[in-house]
Order: C-alpha cells, then structure tokens, then sequence
C-alpha cells in the first residue's frame, strides 16, 4: 500500500525545479516519473523522446485526440484500471490556479500533488478521472 508521504517524497522529487516543455520536466513526465517510482511502472515508455517543445508536445496530444483520451488510452496501454481518487492514484486534475489540465497524483482523496511553474504544488483539485494499477 501507497503511503500519502510516500507520494509527496516521489512527487517533489520527480517534480523539482522549474516547468520545461522539453519532454523531462512538464506535468505529464514529472508525474510518470513519480508514479513509476512508486510502482515501478512507466507510463511513459513510447513517449520518451517523442516532444521536445511545447508545439510538439500539443501536436502529439492533438494527434492522439486530446489530453484527457490520450491519457486514458496510454493508462489502458499501461494496464492500470481507472478508479475513485485515492492515495497513489494518477489522475488528470485542474485546479482554479490552473490553465487546462494536467496530470497529478493523489495524496488523499481532495489533495494532490502536480507540477507547477517552479515546482512541486500541493492543491486542492477537481479530477476528471484517475487510475490505479
């Protein structure tokens, strides 16, 4: 069982430092590389490599029909099941501070973890959907 520090040590890790659109440091790969962290599993595996700018990384998730189907697609690619918030879940969040979507983990139902412009940001966060292995 996922621990809620546990989740926060792998997120402000993974998550540290100033937002890139390079392929290493976005919402996306920040929380695949703390959710494979805690669980050994890469979300990103056909993605490393694949954007390395902001236009590229929007082409991409235009390409594969827009941020939340593409999530939900890759996490079915991945073998996680979709389910309820709860603590190590992935999910794809918006807060009122943020622009869009992004993809964040949970440190308890109604908390989560996600990249900001300098880093790691705990928040409050409305979750569209969230999954678990």
């Amino acid at each position: 069982m996922i621990t809620a520090e546990e989740v926060v040590e792998a997120a402000f890790d993974a998550m540290d430092g100033p937002f890139d659109w390079a392929g290493a440091q976005d919402c996306s790969a920040t929380a695949c590389a703390a959710y494979q962290r805690l669980t050994g599993i890469d979300l990103m595996f056909d993605l490393h490599g694949a954007y390395r700018s902001q236009s590229e990384a929007l082409a991409l998730i235009k390409r594969r029909g827009g941020f939340l189907k593409a999530w939900a697609d890759q996490m079915a690619l991945c073998g996680l099941s979709e389910c309820e918030p709860k603590t190590g879940a992935i999910g794809i969040i918006h807060t009122e501070n943020m622009v869009g979507r992004s993809l964040g983990l949970c440190v308890r139902p109604g908390l989560w973890v996600a990249k900001s412009p300098k880093g790691a940001a705990m928040t409050p966060a409305n979750v569209e959907r969230c999954w678990n292995a």
